[in-house]
């Protein structure tokens, strides 16, 4: 303990002589180990232990283009015919937004009639990036869904189309509330952590989707936009925020229900073609919602 000491003469005290005191003190912390112990080390604690990453995925399921989820949707697939190649002169099948037909990809009845297994083995796959520039994307998940033989590739009686009536779609369903549906591709299953902390709760993806066939080994590049000239493709007019390759994705927390949806851009939504290629609102009420993609090259 430090103590400032002074010594008064009693003989040097007159009459109203004054002594000062002072009051001010200066303190020296002695010991710093508590501080140490409760602050320092705690700290150095605290920065030495990883963050928690939660890489727990979640189901997200398909909403309308107003936030409300879907039990079902379809995909479309139009490829350029056979004739129209041959005659150098590509064109899509039918008009507006229709799927071609399987005699389009060479497949045969007997392939649809008996499960063979270049049909069976053939399969679309939608990729979703980080960014819709194919030269600094990134992966981030994906589906892939076989080709089927349902309600749309059969007749009222339940048999095969033939060949040039069978059409190349997939029906996509909840697997509780349409179990006769494809389950695969229908949720998109992502991190609960990138949508909470991302503005707005919306986080942002970009869908492509390849057909594989398995009968020539071919891959095709489709695009949900028949907005298309095979004999002037650009990577202007396919990439980007404004191309017609990449379908933005939404994924929402919903306060607490998480969901996704199909946003298409101005291209992608051209209203020259009724129905839209992306059709999730469609007309009448209980019409099923419909994505169509067209094949790009050749």
């Amino acid at each position: 303990m430090f103590v400032d000491k002074r010594k008064i003469l009693i003989g040097n005290i007159g009459s109203g002589t004054t002594i000062d005191i002072s009051l001010g003190s200066n303190f020296f912390p002695v010991d710093n180990s508590e501080l140490i112990q409760d602050k320092f080390v705690k700290d150095e604690i605290e920065k030495s232990i990883n963050p928690i990453v939660d890489y727990k995925k979640i189901i997200f399921k398909p909403a309308d283009n107003n936030w409300d989820v879907i039990d079902r949707f379809k995909i479309n697939l139009n490829f350029y015919t056979p004739e129209s190649i041959d005659l150098g002169s590509p064109s899509h099948r039918g008009v507006g937004a229709q799927p071609g037909v399987y005699a389009d990809l060479g497949f045969v009845f007997d392939d649809i009639f008996c499960r063979t297994n270049r049909f069976i083995n053939s399969f679309m796959r939608i990729s979703f990036f980080d960014n819709p520039y194919s030269g600094r994307n990134q992966l981030l998940t994906f589906a892939d869904i076989y080709t089927q033989v349902g309600s749309d590739q059969e007749n009222d009686f339940g048999f095969s189309k033939s060949i040039n009536e069978s059409p190349i779609s997939f029906r996509l369903g909840d697997p509780v509330l349409q179990p006769d549906e494809i389950h695969e591709g229908f949720h998109i299953y992502w991190f609960q952590d990138l949508v909470d902390n991302s503005p707005n709760q919306e986080y942002e993806m970009y869908a492509t989707l390849q057909f594989n066939n398995s009968a020539n080994g071919k891959i095709y590049e489709l695009a949900p936009s028949r907005y298309i000239d095979p004999n002037n493709i650009t990577i202007s007019n396919l990439e980007g925020e404004d191309g017609i390759f990449y379908l933005k994705v939404i994924l929402k927390n919903d306060n607490g229900v998480y969901k996704y949806k199909f946003t298409p851009n101005t291209k992608q939504s051209n209203p020259t073609y009724t129905p839209p290629a992306v059709n999730l609102n469609p007309f009448p009420l209980g019409t099923i919602p419909t994505l169509t993609f067209w094949q790009i090259t050749p």
